[in-house]
């Protein structure tokens, strides 16, 4: 696929339609991208944040969405809770959208650092290793199909991303903000408690701007979720609180969730 586009693209397709849409977490191998993919999830999030990923792994998971219909994103390094804009975060961004990647998705601190990564979107390097252009006529065309479809999505989980929350929502083209619930569930004083109400209440808070400036909000389930029903029961909450999109967590730790409780009904 030389550009992502809603006929091909789980995500972008959702988003535009007004489609609920699951996203996993992968922190290893392609495989887990195609097995996600097979098990019709829409969307996955490779975290080059706090895993050991590199570049060449990043191509290979993106190489393995493109072949199963599972969307990629990609979250880049950053550290949103020390002082200053990390510019380092804008060329990695560009690098993970030149790879291929639908969505990347950034942990920011400010309204001003989403600002400068919105910049990207005029950006047109994308699979340059396989793209050429005929003429230079043909470029126009691809360099709008570049900004239309862009996806830049904010990660909120310091104060500064919590301060400038409304501001974010409101910047041209956001069309999804995460809310990473286990760093803010920190800020608001309640530790990995998900659906407390601190919680919800910023949520609903987030939905509410997610409307008014026509962008979508996403939301994780936790840490402590003790089996999948549990997980499905929080997924179908949060969607009804109008939630776009839900992160389940890693393909990994749902993969030790199942022997686990395999081993557990076996061997008691």
């Amino acid at each position: 696929m030389f550009f992502p586009t809603d006929a091909g693209d789980r995500l972008l397709a959702n988003l535009h339609s007004g489609t609920p849409s699951l996203c996993a977490y992968v922190f290893s191998h392609p495989n887990l991208v195609e097995v996600a993919g097979l098990a019709g999830i829409d969307c996955f999030m490779a975290d080059m944040m706090f895993t050991a990923l590199d570049w060449e792994q990043i191509a290979q998971l993106i190489r393995a969405a493109r072949g199963t219909g599972i969307s990629p994103m990609i979250r880049v390094q950053t550290y949103p809770w020390s002082d200053g804009i990390d510019q380092r975060t804008v060329s990695d961004a560009a690098r993970a959208l030149a790879l291929g990647a639908t969505a990347v998705t950034i942990s920011i601190s400010s309204c001003a650092q989403m600002q400068a990564l919105l910049r990207l979107r005029g950006d047109w390097h994308r699979l340059i290793h396989l793209r050429r252009f005929p003429t230079a006529a043909d470029f126009p065309a691809f360099a709008q199909r570049v900004a239309e479809e862009t996806l830049m999505v904010p990660t909120i989980e310091s104060e500064g991303g919590l301060r400038d929350l409304e501001a974010i929502f409101a910047l041209d083209r956001v069309q999804l903000v995460w809310l990473a619930a286990g760093d803010i569930s920190q800020i608001l004083g309640v530790p990995f408690q998900y659906e407390h109400p601190k919680m919800l209440a910023l949520l609903e808070r987030a939905v509410g701007l997610g409307e008014r400036h026509e962008a979508g909000v996403m939301y994780n389930l936790g840490l402590d979720s003790p089996d999948f029903a549990t997980m499905a029961a929080s997924a179908r909450r949060f969607f009804d609180l109008g939630v776009r999109v839900v992160g389940l967590g890693a393909v990994e730790w749902h993969l030790q969730m199942a022997l686990t409780a395999m081993r557990k009904q076996i061997l008691g």
